[in-house]
């Protein structure tokens, strides 16, 4: 899928990083301060984080070092994501009577094939099968979801994969296919943990999509798609929202945010909640090429809220794609945007679940995470790609945010998580001044050695120890222009 859209607040920031690191700690005094982690006052529970594959399952499939590549997302050594994004595609049903999945396509087959040098809809089917296969019994990802661009286009007001609405007649053919979809992936042991009946629904997108309001989104919910899914005792979440703007909506564009069609809908649909949801966003901002209105001087930026009405009905918050279309930047300057693009996200949206758009393509923007070489064979990994893995490999499934509180007037980020005994610490250092604190916990007690993780220019997750000299606090570095995690355990 290609995107038109690119996170404006990036710009600023990276400005801001233009200095050597080892010129910047020579010259620059260190910051003193304290962090105190408050261990009892939780916040939202963490779901996890991940990538979406979707339309790009089929370059995956093809690419001769695949089984290094996923790895690299999923392995212990790499990203250890739990989340994996498909699609569930609209040619599965070209026809009324066509009810298969084609899931007994031959997957095996050998990577010199020069059929895969072609795109079809044959090979992606294919793609997806043996990825989500390969992730869910090779690295056990704990939750595989998957997104609907477009119904079959003979449900289709315009008979076509792209644009256009659901047929009110066909909304029953509709939950039907999504439940079927269930099914059949169940069948080969990939059951699906939560299916999306619309990817970006507010967005008439040239490739596979379909207008939704989020009038007609609450009733096909909770008339149709809730009911059946009980009805066939589907286990699988529903999705809901997926608009491409997390929480602005530009009436000149008549653009809704995914917060104002998520609230319309549990609102308007308070049933709604009877079912089982996640309430879903996607964190970009609209580019100069499809809007022509500034505001404030500046291409409109989305707004990192929280869904609050969501929030008040126990309703997870998930990011569900969240990339930039920028030229392709592998750089530390890159990787630290981000990395206070999921902070906020994190602590001023209280999201449950990250998930980046792509995990590995052919690409020469910043969509993807791994560069694919279209030799079929290379790869590259952008330093937004280690910081991910400073959130994703050291935050565990099921944790819980809780709150930080540190000395005022530094340039430093930190948010902090904990599950059983142990806690995680992430820390974003974006200036350019090496920054000296102590961390000390309130509720619980220290105990024993803190484990850090360095990303920055030169390295990627590099681990240190550091020892417990005062039963009360470490001491704690972080260089310039970095991320540092730290894992450590206390005693309750």
């Amino acid at each position: 899928m290609k995107l038109y859209y690119i996170l404006a607040f990036g710009t600023l920031l990276c400005s801001q990083l233009c200095s050597s690191a080892s010129a910047a700690m020579a010259s620059e005094e260190p910051y003193n301060s304290g962090i105190v982690l408050r261990w009892k006052d939780c916040k939202q529970r963490i779901d996890g984080f991940g990538i979406a594959q979707a339309g790009w399952a089929k370059e995956l499939f093809a690419f001769k070092n695949r089984e290094q590549v996923m790895d690299k997302m999923f392995g212990k050594d790499g990203l250890r994501l739990n989340i994996l994004r498909g699609e569930i595609f609209p040619h599965y049903w070209e026809n009324e009577t066509d009810k298969g999945f084609n899931l007994n396509d031959d997957i095996h087959i050998e990577l010199s094939d020069s059929d895969f040098i072609n795109k079809s809809d044959d090979l992606l089917r294919r793609g997806q099968l043996w990825l989500t296969l390969k992730a869910k019994h090779k690295y056990h990802i704990s939750k595989l979801v998957f997104s609907t661009w477009s119904a079959p286009a003979w449900m289709k007001s315009n008979g076509k994969v792209s644009n256009g609405r659901l047929k009110t007649e066909c909304y029953t053919d509709f939950a039907n296919y999504l439940a079927a979809f269930y099914n059949a992936y169940k069948s080969k042991g990939i059951a699906p943990y939560a299916i999306s009946p619309s990817n970006e629904p507010g967005y008439a997108a040239p490739w596979n999509s379909s207008l939704w309001t989020a009038d007609e989104m609450g009733k096909f919910i909770t008339s149709y798609l809730g009911p059946t899914f009980r009805k066939e005792n589907i286990p699988a979440k529903i999705i809901f929202g997926e608009n491409p703007l997390w929480a602005v909506y530009m009436p000149q564009l008549k653009m809704v945010s995914s917060k104002d069609f998520t609230d319309t809908i549990l609102q308007n649909y308070p049933e709604a909640k009877d079912f089982n949801l996640i309430a879903a966003g996607h964190g970009y901002s609209l580019s100069p090429d499809i809007m022509p209105i500034k505001v404030d001087k500046e291409y409109l930026k989305t707004a990192i809220l929280p869904f609050e009405m969501a929030e008040k009905a126990d309703i997870p918050v998930w990011i569900t794609e969240i990339s930039d279309v920028n030229p392709l930047d592998i750089s530390i300057h890159d990787g630290l945007k981000w990395a206070v693009t999921f902070h906020n996200y994190l602590t001023k949206a209280n999201v449950n679940a990250i998930i980046w758009w792509g995990g590995a393509m052919p690409t020469s923007n910043n969509e993807s995470l791994i560069i694919l070489d279209k030799n079929r064979k290379d790869f590259l990994l952008s330093k937004r790609y280690d910081i991910f893995g400073n959130f994703s490999r050291y935050i565990p499934e099921e944790s819980t945010r809780i709150q930080v509180t540190q000395s005022s007037g530094i340039p430093l980020l930190i948010s902090a998580y904990k599950k059983d005994d142990e806690y995680t610490l992430v820390t974003i250092n974006s200036s350019k001044q090496t920054i000296q604190t102590s961390l000390r916990l309130d509720g619980a007690n220290i105990n024993g050695l803190l484990k850090q993780y360095i990303t920055n220019e030169d390295n990627s997750w590099t681990e240190m120890a550091i020892v417990q000299e005062n039963k009360e606090y470490y001491n704690l570095t972080i260089p310039p222009y970095s991320v540092v995690t730290f894992v450590g355990k206390v005693r309750l």
